[in-house]
């Protein structure tokens, strides 16, 4: 299988013969429709013309070349498959004849599947981000390996059954008569020896099982990884009692788990995972289509959010708050206002801190804004105006080039740019603190196994989110 790895809105000029025409870009386009519209993460409003408004926007073409957009993940067409990569990995030597170094590649799933782990929305499980034993190449073969890996060993000690209502004909009475069903379907037909019962039975025939059993399928199509494979097969093989039926996203949500089988819960959040992000086709009864595809800023975001809540307990961090407008009419509030993250001080309300996440890479040098633009303080100033809140923290994302410059000892939480805007509206003149911040959320070198990495990489965001979280 070819692979093709492109960097965020990076032009690359090595397109496979099969990416050449329509029958690839109908795929997209297809996916894009396709796409979970789950709030706030696929629906996205954009203000497209008639004819524009079916187009996918995961990448662009041009002439001879093609670009990924704002989406990260995997896309899997035929013998072809398409790495779309985070644009703060990118370096200049990756242009070269060489490309990207397959251990730079996998370094870079590492990442991706780490700050999932702190995702809510899709539900990541963080208990599965121990890779030291993964030695496979692809970010997708990484997340099936994952799934196998835990689910097996999770139904191999227990399988997920309870208790469910059944009506059914029996030779004797078992459970409660169905009167009803009896004179219906068998006495009125001549079958009097049948009794129509209503019972309970403890099966492991159920929606959970079902749904793991399809997802497992659907994998084992996929896969070329030989330990996948097996894995995969044994689960399989567990649930062979278990109807095979197609299941989707929202099967996922009816399933409450008892808590005996509180274990199963990580299961099911992976089965969440690929059925609400990925996309599936089959083409000709053979599945060789596959996407799963994530907007990076949404990562980014969610990454900070889920970070700061599981590490600073301390302080009350709230998501996506929606409890102001900037203005108003005779009727209602007009403009809503929705900070990525308000920092409540529950000690003191004048530390309040609101902080906006930036998923852009900024060139510095080119003026004194420090590459910051006027969008976004315009943004920020609002939230602070609005919520009464005088710090205020840019937050954008360190791409690999800053990493020296960002882990330095005297620059670590520092910031690296600084704004003050006095609010000429109060009585005191108030001055509202607004300070940006390389947030380095990756590693400068390649990290072999992912508990390493995840160790470091904890220590480096909490030094800086201690830093970041303050009063001026």
């Amino acid at each position: 299988m070819s692979q093709l790895n492109l960097f965020e809105y990076k032009w690359n000029e090595k397109i496979p013969a099969l990416l050449k025409g329509e029958p690839f870009e109908n795929y997209l386009d297809n996916i894009w429709n396709d796409r979970p519209k789950v709030k706030n993460w696929h629906s996205e409003e954009i203000d497209e013309s008639e004819a524009y408004k079916n187009k996918q926007r995961f990448i662009r073409f041009r002439a001879k070349e093609i670009s990924s957009r704002n989406y990260v993940g995997v896309i899997r067409f035929n013998d072809t498959e398409i790495n779309l990569l985070p644009k703060i990995f990118y370096k200049k030597e990756y242009d070269g004849i060489d490309g990207v170094p397959q251990k730079d590649i996998q370094n870079i799933h590492l990442h991706i599947l780490y700050w999932l782990s702190y995702n809510k929305k899709i539900k990541f499980p963080k208990s599965l981000s121990d890779l030291k034993s993964i030695e496979v190449d692809s970010f997708f073969e990484i997340l099936i390996l994952m799934f196998a890996t835990y689910t097996r060993d999770a139904t191999n000690r227990i399988l997920y059954q309870y208790f469910h209502e059944v009506n059914q004909d029996n030779q004797f009475i078992k459970g409660r008569l169905d009167v009803n069903g009896y004179i219906k379907n068998n006495i009125s037909t001549g079958n009097w020896q049948r009794v129509t019962c209503d019972y309970d039975t403890f099966d492991i025939d159920n929606s959970f099982n079902r749904i793991i059993k399809h997802v497992s399928k659907i994998l084992l199509a996929h896969t070329n990884n030989d330990e996948s494979k097996k894995l995969l097969h044994e689960i399989v093989f567990l649930l062979d009692d278990v109807e095979d039926e197609r299941m989707t996203y929202n099967d996922c949500e009816k399933v409450q788990l008892n808590p005996f089988f509180d274990e199963l819960n990580a299961v099911l959040d992976y089965c969440k995972l690929f059925l609400s992000n990925s996309m599936i086709h089959s083409y000709k009864d053979e599945f060789k289509l596959f996407a799963f595809l994530l907007p990076m800023e949404k990562i980014f975001e969610e990454f900070v959010v889920g970070f700061l809540e599981e590490n600073r307990k301390d302080l009350d961090v709230k998501a996506q708050k929606k409890d102001k407008y900037l203005a108003s009419t005779q009727d209602s509030g007009v403009f809503q206002l929705i900070p990525d993250i308000f920092v409540k001080n529950r000690a003191n309300q004048l530390k309040n801190t609101i902080v906006d996440t930036k998923y852009k890479i900024l060139n510095q040098n080119t003026d004194s804004k420090k590459g910051v633009s006027q969008a976004d303080m315009y943004q920020v100033v609002s939230y602070a105006i609005r919520y009464d809140v005088r710090n205020i923290i840019l937050l954008y994302p360190a791409s690999i080039c800053d990493l020296q410059e960002i882990t330095s000892i005297e620059n670590k939480g520092s910031a690296f740019a600084s704004f003050v805007v006095r609010d000429e509206l109060s009585n005191n003149k108030e001055e509202v603190q607004i300070e940006a911040h390389k947030l380095p959320i990756i590693l400068d070198h390649y990290c072999e196994y992912f508990q390493i990495l995840k160790k470091e990489l904890d220590d480096i965001i909490l030094n800086a989110s201690n830093n970041i979280i303050k009063n001026p």
